[in-house]
């Protein structure tokens, strides 16, 4: 364990995505000297995935893993509709090796405080959390599609 805190504020937001679907997607990440996880961001449900993508590599340029709870709405074959909230850890190779430890040491707490998520991904590149690969992820195990 990385000895960082949880702030309550990240079990407040992420239970009202969980409960009532307030927002697309949260960004959470170190905060205070990377001494505590907080919430970073809120992104409307109205913010497509583009723009999740882009916020993730707005902070890898910042030299900042993050993680991310994406409350993603997909169909099954049965054009039946599904949303399943997927837990994402997002730490680039580029960064900081502290920042990498950081975000990799935190990562089994947080998931841990973070009760209903359906699904994780880890990724270090843009292209191995795609829209389709979460989809992908989120289909393993669904009834009614392949």
């Amino acid at each position: 364990a990385s000895g960082v805190k949880i702030l309550d504020e990240v079990l407040q937001a992420f239970n009202e995505v969980k409960t009532r679907h307030t927002s697309r997607y949260l960004l959470l990440g170190l905060v205070n000297s990377d001494r505590e996880i907080g919430v970073l961001k809120k992104a409307p449900l109205t913010a497509p995935y583009e723009e999740f993508l882009a916020d993730l590599k707005a902070y890898q340029d910042q030299g900042r893993g993050v993680y991310g709870v994406y409350d993603i709405e997909y169909e099954l074959e049965s054009k039946q509709k599904r949303n399943k909230l997927v837990f994402v850890s997002w730490g680039p190779d580029n960064l900081p090796i502290r920042q990498r430890m950081l975000i990799a040491s935190s990562k089994n707490d947080l998931r841990r405080k973070l009760q209903g998520v359906h699904k994780e991904m880890q990724a270090s590149e843009l292209g191995e959390i795609t829209e389709d690969c979460m989809i992908e992820v989120c289909r393993q195990g669904d009834l009614g599609s392949n």
